[in-house]
């Protein structure tokens, strides 16, 4: 199961840009956030609200990072020609 788990993140690490990975990493830590704050918030009501309050932080950031890169590559990025390094390749 270990050697599952590394070939995984193997892949992972080998298949995304690190964009996409810290996009990965912002879902990944509001789903633990929110996990967090149910069970938290069988012991107390407050904590968990605080707990939540930064999920959905995180969560927006992620909206908001997810648009931008969106709208960069859409409208910019893949207009933008490729500059050729001068080289030829043999």
């Amino acid at each position: 199961m270990l050697t599952t788990l590394k070939d995984m993140l193997t892949d992972w690490n080998a298949r995304y840009s690190e964009r996409a990975k810290l996009q990965h990493a912002y879902l990944v830590a509001s789903v633990i956030s929110i996990i967090a704050a149910g069970l938290v918030g069988l012991l107390n009501y407050d904590a968990s609200r605080v707990i939540l309050r930064v999920c959905f932080i995180a969560i927006g950031i992620f909206l908001a990072n997810a648009i931008a890169w969106a709208l960069l590559y859409g409208l910019l990025i893949d207009k933008i020609p490729r500059r050729s390094n001068g080289r030829k390749h043999s």
